[in-house]
């Protein structure tokens, strides 16, 4: 799953197949060894059942993954902390007080105020510079102007102007942006937008600091240094590539509330419902946090009182992308054609509505059926399927249906779509299966591909970024932060440096009505920009939202703490404060 940033938009989730579990059990021994007993008591396995991360570094695509979110939840400094019910607090354990936000003269202005006490786990203060230095880091895409290509997203920070430290130890950031940015609090907030380390990180050129950006931080290396700003830590000496674990323990340094235990360990299991409900029954495995299945969710319900489970509807979304440089594809009555050919209720009720009465169509992409800014912006030619004007619009388009019932075109030839997703994870295959059929009907030819490259960097060809796919059926995640979004939609800077939109397509109308969605302070107004912004994305049906995605999580009954956070800062949120009865 593709994280979701505050300037590149969500997480994309996959999937790998099960790895070997290692034991798991409680006792205070540090997994892989060299964690100091600071903290608390016992271990926790977490199962991931994403893939195993090739990148630690969030601001490139090689780390933009939730596995990647899950990892970093607690490792390094943030402003501001998305809770379970998407309200947002600032972060007590950073900041002495109350950011505060001024726009006197139209001009705004933030001023963060750092605890004293804020260190690096090497020693080193936490104090402006490093909000200066993150800013400048991400403040520019391109590369004939000093910045760097390989960023996800540049939001928010390249509408700063200037960020000073002042006061004692430098420990006042005063942030004064050329133009209002209504999201402001995303920024330098979350897994996947935290407060870098100036000191390990700093370069004296752009071109030395793009170079360690592209390069980002390769998982067998781990963190420069080490480095932690946060409860947790994660040593170079406690990942294991081959196992597919890493193995977080205290921060020595970590000067807030002591976390709870004294290791956690998260361990690639991968979807297969069997390895999670085995992992759980015989104590293997703490909480799991997976793709909700049908089966995996009566097994897991089975296994109570020994196991506690919720579903959650989140700020996720399942959805369908056409990658508009195909020969097909590009053709925009092709893409018509394909989304009249869908019976999205029916790809409802034949996955998520399975288990959650709760499922349903979702017919947005800013907003989700739960939020209240919330509207049902899809065309009446989508809302129900319409195999008979997805025809017209193929014949309109030059193309002739075959004795086999699949269209052809002169240049272009057979009209079959190969669908994209993530590997071993049933519904999402279950969700292809569906459109398969409904497709044929409407004389588009479809086929499931598992591709295992779909979230790697652009030196995969068959990645997103990298542009080798037709189609493709993933999820973004979200948070209450909706200008996030813009990186999946707005135009392309170029044909190499498409940030998060894979689609590759975008309109002038649309980059514009995104500006003025980032700098609206009024929340309504920002939403009726918002839900404007989607009817216009339903104009170039470059991508097609399917449903949004319950979360599913659940954890032995003995491990206290534990709550579900469906947004982007995932099930680790408050990992530091588990406990183990």
């Amino acid at each position: 799953m593709k994280l979701s940033k505050r300037s590149a938009a969500l997480i994309a989730t996959g999937v790998t197949g099960a790895m070997a579990l290692t034991a798991c059990g409680g006792g205070s021994d540090s997994e892989g060894g060299g964690g100091e007993a600071t903290g608390g008591s016992g271990r926790v396995v977490f199962g991931e059942s994403t893939d195993f991360p090739e990148n630690l570094f969030p601001l490139i695509s090689a780390g933009n993954a939730t596995s990647v979110a899950n990892i970093s939840a607690q490792l390094l400094p943030s402003t501001f902390d998305v809770q379970p019910d998407f309200s947002v607090t600032y972060n007590q354990d950073l900041l002495a007080s109350e950011p505060t936000l001024s726009t006197e003269g139209g001009t705004q202005v933030n001023v963060y105020e750092i605890k004293p006490e804020a260190v690096w786990s090497d020693g080193t203060p936490i104090t402006a510079d490093d909000f200066e230095f993150s800013w400048n880091m991400q403040k520019n895409a391109d590369p004939a102007t000093g910045g760097c290509a390989d960023l996800l997203g540049t939001t928010g920070y390249d509408q700063v102007a200037s960020v000073e430290g002042s006061g004692d130890g430098n420990k006042t950031v005063t942030v004064t942006y050329t133009t209002p940015y209504s999201d402001w609090q995303s920024m330098w907030a979350g897994a996947s937008n935290p407060v870098f380390p100036a000191h390990l990180m700093a370069h004296s050129t752009p071109e030395e600091l793009c170079a360690t950006v592209a390069k980002g931080w390769p998982i067998a290396e781990g963190l420069p240094s080490d480095v932690s700003g946060g409860p947790w830590q994660l040593k170079k000496e406690n990942i294991n590539v081959g196992q597919q674990t890493v193995t977080l323990t205290p921060n020595p340094s970590w000067w807030g509330e002591p976390a709870g235990l004294q290791a956690l360990v998260i361990q690639n299991i991968g979807n297969d419902p069997t390895t999670a409900v085995q992992g759980l029954s015989n104590g293997e495995i703490g909480v799991i946090y997976p793709q909700p299945q049908l089966d995996l969710v009566e097994q897991i319900e089975g296994l109570e009182p020994n196991v506690t489970s919720d579903v959650t509807f989140g700020l996720s979304f399942e959805h369908l992308d056409f990658n508009t440089t195909d020969p097909h594809l590009a053709d925009l009555a092709v893409r018509q054609a394909f989304t009249r050919a869908l019976d999205r209720q029916e790809i409802v009720d034949q996955t998520v509505g399975q288990f959650s009465d709760d499922a349903e169509v979702l017919g947005n992409r800013i907003y989700f059926n739960n939020q209240p800014q919330y509207q049902d912006t899809t065309p009446a030619e989508y809302k129900t399927q319409d195999v008979a004007g997805a025809k017209e619009l193929l014949e309109g388009a030059g193309y002739t249906l075959g004795a086999d019932g699949i269209y052809t075109h002169p240049q272009r030839g057979r009209l079959s779509i190969r669908i994209d997703t993530t590997v071993n994870n049933p519904l999402r295959q279950t969700t292809i299966e569906v459109m398969i059929p409904q497709l044929k009907e409407a004389g588009i030819e479809a086929s499931f591909n598992g591709n295992p490259d779909i979230f790697k960097g652009p030196e995969s060809p068959n990645s997103l970024v990298g542009g080798g796919f037709q189609a493709a059926v993933f999820a973004w995640v979200g948070s209450p932060f909706r200008g996030a979004t813009q990186s999946i939609y707005e135009t392309p800077a170029a044909p190499d440096s498409v940030g998060q939109n894979y689609s590759r397509q975008g309109t002038p109308e649309i980059d514009a009505l995104f500006a003025q969605f980032q700098t609206e302070p009024d929340p309504d107004a920002q939403a009726v920009l918002g839900n404007q912004i989607d009817a216009l994305l339903w104009g170039q049906v470059a991508t097609v939202p399917l449903y949004q995605k319950p979360t599913f999580i659940a954890h032995q009954s003995n491990i206290q703490g534990v709550e579900d956070n469906s947004t982007q800062s995932g099930p680790l949120w408050n990992a530091s404060t588990w406990t183990v009865q």
